[in-house]
């Protein structure tokens, strides 16, 4: 079994067709990257639910925090059909760990069967689950805690310095990761899949929100430049391009709304991810 075949043989959405779905509640805000990661999964794997918005620029109501007393978006509520007792399920990464081990899809690959001869078959799947693994967490480690730092920096040198560790950190740590995405007879995606996988969902918010962040206000325009920039990034430029129009990601998001509302903002932001003093 190929790494491209273990991802597009696993079965498709349409879970929402089901005669007998689970009742899915999402507590969100679209500005947050979190939430967004969810939201995405939800679209891929056709799950109806209903969606309560919640503005994180106000205390939490009293209710919101017996959710989760951290306050914090995304909250899932899931409430299977045959038992009807309600599931609470907050942080983002775990929550799409349990829609796609309810929900079989091509977000995720499956172990094929534990039978004795199948042990090849299970490691190939059981590698490209660790690859894809991998990834996220490079991502997440390496260069995600940089757009924070970002936030938090100057305007001039300080934030030009950022700028050239995310690129040098982009280059060295995740582009090579990319290296059989888009191939020939490959799909674009991650690892040659043809449709979103879970590294899509989980990284894209971020790596969308850090590019159109880019407006020399918030973030300095050459980030953008050279993120999308193909020379340089001959695999992650084209992928992330990709990934950022999918409609799955562009549904709950709304550049010429939020990045107003971030500029806003940005001074209460500067504050909160300043430097520490040494």
């Amino acid at each position: 079994m190929s790494l491209t075949s273990a991802i597009t043989s696993s079965s498709t959405n349409g879970h929402a067709n089901t005669a007998a779905q689970a009742k899915i509640k999402l507590y969100t805000n679209h500005g947050c990257g979190w939430s967004h990661r969810v939201h995405i999964v939800l679209k891929e794997l056709g799950l109806e639910h209903e969606e309560v918005l919640i503005d994180m620029d106000v205390p939490r109501p009293e209710w919101f925090l017996q959710l989760n007393p951290r306050g914090l978006v995304p909250v899932l509520q899931y409430t299977p059909p045959s038992s009807g007792q309600t599931l609470n399920l907050t942080e983002s990464a775990q929550i799409v760990n349990f829609l796609t081990d309810i929900y079989p899809s091509h977000l995720i690959p499956a172990l094929p069967s534990a039978a004795p001869d199948d042990i090849e078959a299970r490691a190939t799947v059981a590698h490209l689950r660790y690859r894809m693994s991998f990834f996220v967490d490079t991502y997440f480690t390496k260069v995600n805690p940089l757009m924070f730092k970002l936030v938090g920096a100057d305007h001039g040198e300080p934030q030009e310095k950022i700028v050239d560790e995310i690129l040098r950190l982009l280059e060295k740590e995740i582009e090579p990761l990319l290296l059989d995405t888009g191939e020939d007879g490959k799909g674009p995606y991650f690892a040659g899949s043809g449709r979103l996988t879970v590294v899509e969902a989980m990284t894209t918010p971020f790596i969308l929100r850090m590019v159109d962040f880019c407006n020399d206000v918030i973030f300095p325009s050459r980030l953008a430049t050279a993120m999308v920039d193909a020379n340089r990034f001959p695999k992650f430029a084209k992928w992330a391009q990709l990934c950022m129009q999918h409609p799955s990601v562009t549904s709950t998001w709304d550049k010429e709304y939020m990045v107003p509302r971030i500029v806003e903002r940005l001074p209460a932001a500067k504050r909160k991810y300043a430097p520490k003093p040494e």
